[in-house]
């Protein structure tokens, strides 16, 4: 692990971060499963808007509520 934290650019850190990981998972099935398990459980996202002129989103920019704003230029 500290070849990745040497003070190298960043691609050099990916790469060799992306070689140490695809390595654990080989050798590790109880690491596969519990990575795999907790990725399905994170890709599921509940988003509520209560309330007038509520706004609600995963992602969002810019965002009016037509409340007497006036919106950014482009």
């Amino acid at each position: 692990m500290s070849e990745a934290t040497d003070e190298q650019d960043d691609a050099y850190s990916t790469a060799v971060l992306s070689r140490l990981l695809r390595q654990a998972l080989q050798n590790d099935p109880e690491l596969r499963e519990e990575l795999a398990s907790v990725l399905s459980a994170a890709s599921t996202v509940t988003i509520t808007a209560s309330g007038e002129r509520s706004i609600a989103a995963q992602h969002i920019g810019t965002a009016i509520t037509d409340d007497g704003h006036t919106p950014p230029r482009v």
